[in-house]
């Protein structure tokens, strides 16, 4: 019995010693994974800006700036390209990288300024949560502009309230169709959209050969860089700004703000204009791991602030009013806890 119990206890003894040893095998060969950092994961990895608008647009060139700030600023110095997604207003890409693409921290969204919004005003086609993705930042703020061609009979602001005017616009959910929608139907403006162009571009080819009049959302920092002649020439008028504060090289077109007449238009312009604040804006799916996410924020901030970042920028006088990503992240939030009420008068004037 006694020799029975030995080799029990035994064999017990020698057991527990093959669980220890293999769980500090296991450790051990976990380890160098847990303890992995930032910069030995990136090294030699790729970076994928995946853009939901097409190609040599104002949201591309944002992209491609901050693809050569990331290279720089990230440690593990990785490759960074910009792919492209496109439609949907940036909802395909949106979702892609949310709920599709790895969540490692290779994969970034750089999508419209209005994509963020899109569940807030019902489109059930978003399926990503605005306010739980970590978002990055925004290359710059973006004041809109209302022109219309010289030959139009618009001469000022108050005629777009008493004159109809026949405007380009791209597709539901897009800024050209957006904003002159809810100007109608908030402020009684008297826009009547074409819909159904491909881009701003086209617009601007219909506004010159007579097809449109005019466009009721152009971004004003893309006219004196990509249409310089417009204004050299007198060929627009500028009538509005779409923003919340004037720009300042415009100080005497009026601002949309002072068409508001009641607190509930207020409201509602502080949200479609607050959208133009964050025009470029940039994000990751919520589940990276805390520290690539932390440090995407940092090199994405010393991006901003890069001597290269700031020459290109003004070289191209498009990108202006930079913001973090805890101010993307509060304002957003603000929104999306807005009253009941006014979500769903926001949601029926952009329709």
């Amino acid at each position: 019995m006694r020799r029975h119990l030995s080799k029990a206890l035994l064999g017990k003894a020698l057991l527990g010693k093959a669980l220890r040893a293999g769980a500090f095998c296991l450790a051990a060969g976990l380890a160098p994974a847990q303890a992995q950092s930032v910069a030995d994961f990136y090294r030699e990895r790729t970076i994928n800006i995946v853009v939901g608008s097409p190609a040599g647009s104002t949201y591309d060139l944002s992209a491609r700036l901050i693809a050569r700030g990331l290279t720089r600023h990230l440690p593990g110095n990785p490759r960074v390209v910009v792919q492209y997604m496109t439609g949907a207003n940036s909802i395909i890409a949106a979702n892609h990288v949310a709920n599709i693409a790895p969540k490692d921290g290779t994969t970034i969204a750089a999508v419209a300024r209005l994509t963020p919004f899109e569940s807030l005003f019902g489109n059930v086609n978003a399926r990503f949560d605005a306010v739980r993705v970590r978002w990055l930042g925004s290359t710059a703020s973006e004041n809109g502009v209302v022109v219309v061609w010289h030959t139009a009979p618009h001469r000022t602001a108050d005629d777009l309230f008493t004159k109809e005017l026949i405007i380009g616009a791209t597709v539901p959910g897009g800024d050209t169709f957006l904003y002159p929608t809810a100007l109608n139907h908030l402020l009684g403006a008297k826009f009547k959209l074409v819909p159904g162009y491909a881009s701003p571009e086209p617009i601007a080819l219909a506004m010159e050969s007579g097809e449109v009049q005019g466009s009721g959302s152009w971004s004003w920092s893309n006219i004196p860089f990509a249409h310089p002649r417009w204004l050299t020439e007198n060929k627009i008028r500028v009538l509005l700004q779409l923003g919340l504060e004037k720009h300042p090289d415009i100080p005497e077109v009026p601002l949309v703000m002072d068409y508001a007449r009641t607190d509930e238009q207020r409201e509602i312009l502080n949200i479609l204009m607050g959208m133009r604040k964050f025009s470029y804006p940039f994000f990751i799916a919520p589940d990276v791991p805390r520290d690539r996410a932390d440090a995407l924020a940092r090199a994405f901030n010393a991006s901003l602030g890069d001597a290269d970042f700031l020459a290109d920028a003004k070289a191209q006088n498009r990108f202006v009013g930079m913001a973090t990503g805890e101010e993307i992240t509060k304002a957003y939030l603000r929104a999306y806890n807005l009253p009941a009420g006014t979500i769903d008068r926001a949601r029926e004037v952009v329709k």
